[in-house]
């Protein structure tokens, strides 16, 4: 299995810049993959001002500072070279920046940070990672609204998956925090911002700009263990009929700690077990193919608290869908998700629910089964009412 850390960053041409006057010589160059045993993009060089130590190097990307680090490291032929400077045998750097799975090329610039406030360019770059021809492409689409302070984990996430053609796309859905800016601080990540208009808009938002065969939806507040995309590839090549893929999930609190809980097992058939509860607590753990989509349609406001319990009954009451037991993604339980209105989520999903009696009309034991989901329903979101 292909590890991100596997594929090439690719690197084109350097081009260094004018020397700024502050600056008594500079030299950066991309590291080759066994020069260095991280994965992404790593850059070495040596950054000398005369009159005091440069303080870092940054590598920047639309405008946000995407990566630094400190110029400390010994550079004895430099200080060789310039003798009549006491830091000249300090002043080299090595700084690393991971790059998302997929294979679009991102544009960098270095900067020499001077003191605080004083940046200088010293040189462009170009890097990409090379992808797999043949691996299949996938979309990670994840909304988000108000919850910048989750947003990186959950990118940062998918960073980390095995499957080597990845891509990232963040929809802010009028965040008035700085989402936006968050998303930008990660080359790859492709950003669309909107007026709020709730979740299951910022799904379908994100879902129109897919061109991927394969899609997941991972709430912001919530993430991806790294074979989670490779685990759902290979459950959807086992069963080749199948319109999506879901695995288990494991609980984490506020600040990611790993809470009790028991790891949920996959009932044998997954419509009538969907009609009793809607065992697929998080997008997290469903990976989809786009085609899906194209049949049904996307994820209905009208129920958006539980228009993903929408889609997944509606896949599943006419198409093959394959469940498996692994454990796929981090479901985060913290205060906000903790206190949303019982009763509104109540109605969404007896409104799902009950969308779906057509379907089981002539099927006794469906119909029974979507009485015990009613009443389930009832009954959960009641005590949380109470």
């Amino acid at each position: 299995m292909s590890r991100p850390g596997d594929s090439v960053v690719e690197v084109g041409e350097v081009e260094v810049l004018p020397r700024d006057g502050r600056l008594l010589g500079c030299h950066l160059r991309p590291l080759e993959p066994d020069e260095h045993p991280g994965r992404g993009l790593s850059v070495a060089g040596w950054a000398l001002a005369e009159e005091r130590p440069v303080l870092g190097i940054e590598l920047v990307h639309r405008g946000h500072v995407v990566a630094r680090a400190p110029v400390d490291l010994p550079r004895p032929d430099i200080a060789a070279l310039q003798p009549q400077v006491p830091h000249a045998g300090e002043c080299g750097f090595k700084l690393d920046l991971d790059l998302l799975t997929t294979a679009g090329e991102v544009e960098l610039e270095a900067r020499a940070v001077l003191d605080p406030l004083t940046r200088v360019p010293i040189a462009r770059l170009a890097a990409r990672r090379a992808a797999d021809e043949e691996a299949v492409a996938v979309t990670v689409v994840i909304p988000c609204f108000g919850q910048a302070h989750f947003l990186a984990e959950a990118i940062e996430s998918v960073i980390a998956q095995t499957h080597p053609r990845t891509a990232v796309l963040v929809v802010d859905d009028g965040s008035h925090d700085n989402t936006s800016a968050v998303a930008a601080g990660y080359p790859g990540v492709e950003c669309l911002r909107q007026e709020n208009q709730g979740l299951a808009a910022a799904r379908n938002a994100g879902l129109a700009r897919v061109a991927t065969e394969l899609v997941l939806f991972l709430d912001a507040d919530d993430r991806l263990l790294p074979e989670a995309i490779a685990t759902g590839i290979a459950e959807l090549r086992a069963a080749p009929s199948a319109v999506l893929a879901a695995g288990a999930w494991r609980l984490i609190g506020e600040v990611g700690e790993p809470l009790e809980a028991e790891v949920p097992r996959p009932p044998r058939q997954a419509y009538p077990a969907l009609l009793e509860s809607c065992f697929i607590s998080t997008p997290a753990a469903v990976l989809y193919r786009r085609s899906l989509f194209e049949a049904i349609g996307g994820f209905d406001p009208a129920v958006s608290a539980s228009a993903d319990y929408d889609v997944y009954l509606r896949a599943a009451a006419r198409n093959p869908v394959r469940l498996h037991g692994e454990v796929v993604a981090e479901y985060r339980r913290h205060g906000a998700n903790m206190t949303r209105d019982p009763e509104l989520i109540m109605a969404a999903e007896i409104a799902v629910l009950r969308r779906q009696e057509p379907v089981v009309a002539r099927r006794p034991e469906l119909r029974e089964a979507l009485a015990r989901g009613i009443e389930r329903s009832r009954a959960y979101h009641g005590e949380r009412m109470g």
